[in-house]
């Protein structure tokens, strides 16, 4: 399989760390991205996994320490009585999505990132690919990698495939320094804390202020269990009627909700409370999930979400797109008359990992959401991903 120009779809975490490693191994690389503006703003906190830094601090020389903050414990709490179910050491790193995209982004560099590309279409034949975007544009590559997430366009035109929602949601927030009394912002720093409930659950954790300049702030999620129906349509609709499929970011939520969120946080312990209250721009996001039969379709290949779309329960997502494009770089590093075997074997060890992460989050889900026995510091449900030995 002869190879020069690669088209990356898709401009996130896994998309800009598949671009920047396979330019280095010298293909022609353009990267194509829906979004009209850089994506830096649009994520929050992110567990530091070493495939996802990997390139920041092999290729680029950047500091763990400029990446992440640390900590040293995991700590499990009842999120209504404040109860300590259990702490255990755990030296955890935390980042945040804005501080990887600004260094992979600015590793690639603006040239061959190409904004306001919404993908629509695209057609493959023994040569090449052709892709086709929603200003009436047209693009040519030899290879296609789709790294265009969980509601991936390209999956859906090869496979059909769209994610399933899994019951229930999640409501994402920041807290800046001050926004807490000294005592709650100290109960949270230096840890990653678990608030269970018997119907959802909290995390919270510490990560990097929003410059390099900046302290700390507090990153904090919490999945609510909102059957389909009505009240899940409420939740997703926004302040101007229209019903969003995926999230409805701060400045679209409508003040019902918000103030829905508000009193329910007046169920939590004074902690959860005050964190929950305290955040300036919280937003709201489905959680959903989806399995692949195959991830290589000829000239085209998926990674990431694109490919396995797992739940967010053992902090590795972004890890695992990190962790396709640096296999998949490998893989077409061979001699051209080995390629097509050697992506046979990259697929092969990806979905083995990417089945292994979506099985045990899956499995973490069933306990945390509906107040199972989640014991402090159970290794089946260690972050990061599953260890395979590779075919190769």
């Amino acid at each position: 399989m002869d190879i020069s120009r690669i088209a990356v779809v898709g401009g996130s975490l896994g998309g800009l760390t598949a671009a920047l490693l396979l330019r280095d191994a010298g293909f022609d690389v353009d990267l194509y991205e829906r979004s009209a503006k850089p994506l830096s703003g649009f994520g929050t906190g992110i567990v530091e996994q070493p495939e996802l830094v990997r390139y920041l601090t092999e290729r680029v020389g950047m500091d763990i320490d400029a990446l992440s903050v640390s900590s040293s414990a995991l700590r499990y709490l009842d999120a209504r009585t404040g109860q300590l179910h259990g702490e255990v050491p755990a030296s955890w790193r935390f980042t945040s999505y804005d501080t990887i995209y600004r260094g992979l982004f600015g590793a690639f560099g603006e040239e061959r990132y190409h904004l306001r590309s919404s993908l629509v279409g695209l057609d493959q034949d023994a040569d090449g690919v052709r892709l086709r975007f929603a200003d009436g544009s047209d693009a040519d590559a030899d290879f296609v990698v789709a790294a265009d997430g969980g509601y991936s366009v390209i999956r859906r035109r090869i496979l059909g495939v769209e994610p399933t929602y899994a019951g229930y949601l999640t409501w994402r927030g920041l807290v800046e320094p001050g926004a807490v009394p000294d005592s709650t912002w100290d109960a949270f720093d230096d840890a990653f804390t678990y608030g269970l409930l018997p119907d959802g659950h909290l995390i919270a954790y510490p990560i990097p202020g929003g410059a390099p300049d900046r302290p700390k702030r507090l990153n904090f999620q919490w999945y609510w269990n909102v059957a389909p129906g009505p009240d899940f349509d409420e939740i997703m609709t926004d302040s101007n009627g229209i019903r969003l499929p995926v999230s409805v970011h701060h400045h679209a939520l409508c003040p019902r909700q918000l103030t829905n969120l508000q009193d329910r946080a007046g169920e939590l312990t004074p902690i959860f409370e005050q964190m929950v209250r305290a955040a300036s721009t919280p937003f709201v996001t489905v959680v959903s999930d989806a399995d692949v039969p195959a991830t290589v379709f000829g000239r085209v290949v998926l990674i990431g979400d694109a490919a396995i779309t797992p739940r967010p329960h053992a902090a590795a997502g972004a890890a695992k797109a990190a962790n396709d494009a640096w296999t998949l770089a490998q893989a077409l590093a061979r001699p051209a008359d080995e390629r097509a075997a050697s992506l046979a074997d990259w697929e092969r060890d990806q979905l083995t990992v990417g089945r292994g992460y979506l099985t045990k989050v899956r499995a973490m889900a069933e306990r945390l959401q509906h107040g199972g026995e989640f014991a402090p510091g159970d290794p089946a449900f260690r972050f990061g991903l599953p260890q395979i030995a590779p075919t190769r």
